[in-house]
C-alpha cells in the first residue's frame, strides 16, 4: 500500500463557525451530500503536532461542592499537547466540501460529566444523531448549549441524571455548566461522516473515502482552524500531518 506524506504549516490562525452543508437541507435547496457505495475506499490518516515549547496549561479555580468537584486548582483541557511526541489531543479533522460518500453515522454519542469535568472534553457527531447528555456526578449540574444553528437549551440534570438532544445543523457548540463556571467542553456538528477526533498522541484516521481530491481541516478551540488537502487513491492511504506553531 502506497503512502504520501503531506505536513501542513500554518501560520494564521482563523476561527470560524462550520458551515451548512451536506446532508442538511436549507430551505428550498436539496441536501448537497449524496449517500453512496463506496467501493475499495481510500484512508486519510495522520498527526496534529505542535511546534515550539509545551505552553503552561491554564489553571482552572475549583471553588464549589468540594466534596465532588474537589478544591483548588485543576489544570484546564482548551490544549492537551503530548509531550512525547507533541502530539495535540482533542483537534477535530473534517473532510470539507465532500458532495458524496458512506452514509452517515448516527449512532448516538455521549458527553458525560464526572467529578465535575466534561467527558470528553471534545466530541464530533453526524448532523442528525441524538447526544446523551449525562451526569455522573451525585450532584446537580446545569447543561447550557452556545449555539446560533441548533436550538439552545439551559437545563439542569440532577445528580446521576440524562438528558437527550438531537443537533440537526452542522456547527460548532460550546456546552458549559452555569452552576460550576470552570466547567466547559465542545460539541461539533457534522454535515458529513468524514471526520474524526485526534486521540492522546495527537493521530487520527478518517476511512473508506472515495477516491478524489479533497480539502481536509482540522480545527482546535484554543489554536483555531487550518487547512491542507489530499488525494486519495482507491485502497490507498494518504497522510496528512498538521503542525500547529508557537506564536
Amino acid at each position: 500500500m502506497k503512502s504520501v506524506n503531506i505536513v501542513i504549516l500554518v501560520s494564521g490562525i482563523v476561527l470560524s463557525l462550520v458551515s451548512v452543508n451536506q446532508t442538511v437541507m436549507a430551505k428550498g435547496k436539496a441536501p448537497v451530500y449524496n449517500v453512496i457505495e463506496v467501493k475499495n475506499g481510500g484512508t486519510i490518516a495522520g498527526t496534529v503536532k505542535f511546534e515550539g515549547g509545551v505552553p503552561a496549561a491554564k489553571m482552572l479555580k475549583i471553588d464549589k461542592d468540594e466534596q465532588t468537584c474537589g478544591h483548588g486548582l485543576k489544570a484546564s483541557e482548551d490544549l492537551v499537547i503530548n509531550s512525547g511526541n507533541m502530539g495535540i489531543k482533542n483537534t477535530v479533522v473534517s473532510l470539507d466540501g465532500i458532495e458524496e460518500g458512506k452514509a452517515l453515522d448516527t449512532t448516538p454519542v455521549s458527553l458525560d460529566q464526572k467529578g465535575c469535568v466534561f467527558e470528553p472534553h471534545v466530541v464530533a457527531v453526524c448532523a442528525g444523531a441524538e447526544v446523551n447528555l449525562l451526569n455522573s456526578d451525585p450532584i446537580m449540574h446545569n447543561l447550557h448549549s452556545w449555539s446560533i444553528r441548533n436550538p439552545a437549551f439551559n437545563e439542569g440534570v440532577s445528580g446521576n441524571g440524562k438528558m437527550v438532544k438531537k443537533f440537526d445543523v452542522p456547527e460548532i457548540v460550546k456546552i458549559t455548566c452555569d452552576v460550576h463556571k470552570w466547567m466547559s467542553s465542545y460539541l461539533l456538528v457534522k454535515g458529513n461522516p468524514y471526520f474524526a477526533v485526534t486521540d492522546a498522541d495527537g493521530k487520527f484516521r478518517i476511512d473508506n473515502v472515495p477516491a478524489g481530491t479533497y480539502e481536509v481541516s482540522v480545527w482546535q478551540e484554543k489554536l483555531g482552524k487550518k487547512k491542507g488537502g489530499a488525494v486519495v487513491t482507491a485502497g490507498g492511504e494518504v497522510v496528512v500531518d498538521f503542525v500547529y506553531q508557537k506564536k
